[in-house]
C-alpha cells in the first residue's frame, strides 16, 4: 500500500508540472501573438501614414522671423508642396539651416493632417564689429555669429561699436568669430556688469580691443582703459572719483593701466 500511495504521489506531481508547463507555453504564446499583432498594428500605421494623399503637404507656416520665408526655408531643406508631411521633414537637409545666419533654432511643428509649420528662434543683434582689413563692418549676436556685413549708418542704437576683432580673409555668415575675440568679449562683459554695478552716470557707446587692452568709450567722449578685468571694484572706484571732477562733456583719455590713474585731454 505504501508503494502505491508513492507511485500515485508521483504521478499527481508530475501531472501538475506538465500542466503548469502546457500553461506556462501557453502564456508565453499569447505574449508572442500579442507583441505580433502591436507591430502590425505599427507597421500598418506608419505605412498608411506615410502614404495616404491626406498627409500630403497643402501649405507651409513660419513663425518667429521676419528675415525669412517659408518659401526660403523649404528651397534650402528640400521640402515641397504635395509631398508626405513626415517623410518630408525626416529626410529634409537640416544641416542647411546654418546657412541662415539669422536663425539660432529650427522647429518643426506639425498642423495635422497636411500643413507644415517652422517655429523659428532668430539671433538678436549684439555688436557692430569693425573690419580694418575690409573696411567693412559685420553684426554679430551676444554669442559672437556673424549675421551680416553693414555699414555704419545701419547700426541702430541697441548695437554696441566694437574695434580690435580679427575676421577671417573669407568671412561666412552663420559661422563664431574666433575663440581668442570671444574671450575679449567675455573680459568686456565682466568690466561691463561691474561698471554697471557702480552707478556710474555714463553710458557704454563702444569698445576696443586693440593692443590687448579694453577701452570702453564712454558717451563717444571718453576714453577709458583697463588692462584687464582684475581688482574691478576698486578700478572703478577709481574712475568714480576722476569723473566726479570732470565735465559731463569732457572729451579725453582714463588710463587705468597705471598705478595713479589720471585725465588726461586729447
Amino acid at each position: 500500500m505504501a508503494k502505491q500511495n508513492v507511485s500515485k504521489t508521483r504521478t499527481s506531481s508530475n501531472n501538475k508540472k506538465v500542466v503548469h508547463k502546457t500553461k506556462k507555453k501557453n502564456r508565453n504564446a499569447s505574449k508572442v501573438l500579442f507583441v505580433v499583432f502591436l507591430l502590425a498594428i505599427v507597421i500598418a500605421g506608419t505605412y498608411l501614414l506615410c502614404t495616404h494623399q491626406t498627409f500630403n503637404i497643402i501649405a507651409f507656416h513660419i513663425e518667429g522671423t521676419e528675415k525669412y520665408t517659408a518659401e526660403q526655408i523649404t528651397e534650402k531643406l528640400n521640402i515641397d508642396l504635395g509631398k508626405n508631411i513626415f517623410l518630408e521633414v525626416i529626410t529634409s537637409d537640416k544641416e542647411k539651416v546654418a546657412e541662415f545666419p539669422y536663425i539660432e533654432t529650427l522647429k518643426f511643428d506639425f498642423h495635422l493632417p497636411n500643413v507644415l509649420n517652422f517655429e523659428v528662434v532668430e539671433r538678436g543683434l549684439k555688436y557692430f564689429a569693425y573690419d580694418k582689413e575690409k573696411n567693412v563692418f559685420f553684426r554679430l549676436d551676444e554669442n559672437g555669429y556673424i549675421l551680416e556685413e553693414c555699414k555704419i549708418e545701419n547700426k541702430t542704437a541697441e548695437e554696441l561699436l566694437v574695434y580690435g576683432i580679427t575676421f577671417d580673409n573669407e568671412v561666412i555668415l552663420g559661422e563664431k568669430i574666433n575663440e581668442i575675440d570671444m574671450s575679449k568679449i567675455v573680459v568686456f562683459l565682466e568690466i561691463k556688469e561691474a561698471f554697471e554695478s557702480s552707478n556710474i552716470n555714463r553710458n557704454i557707446t563702444k569698445v576696443n580691443f586693440e593692443n590687448s587692452l579694453t577701452t570702453l568709450t564712454l558717451n563717444d567722449k571718453l576714453n577709458v582703459i583697463f588692462p584687464n578685468n582684475e581688482n574691478l571694484k576698486y578700478k572703478l572706484a577709481l574712475l568714480s572719483e576722476i569723473l566726479k571732477s570732470l565735465g559731463e562733456d569732457a572729451v579725453g583719455v582714463i588710463d587705468l593701466t597705471k598705478t595713479g590713474p589720471t585725465y588726461s585731454s586729447f
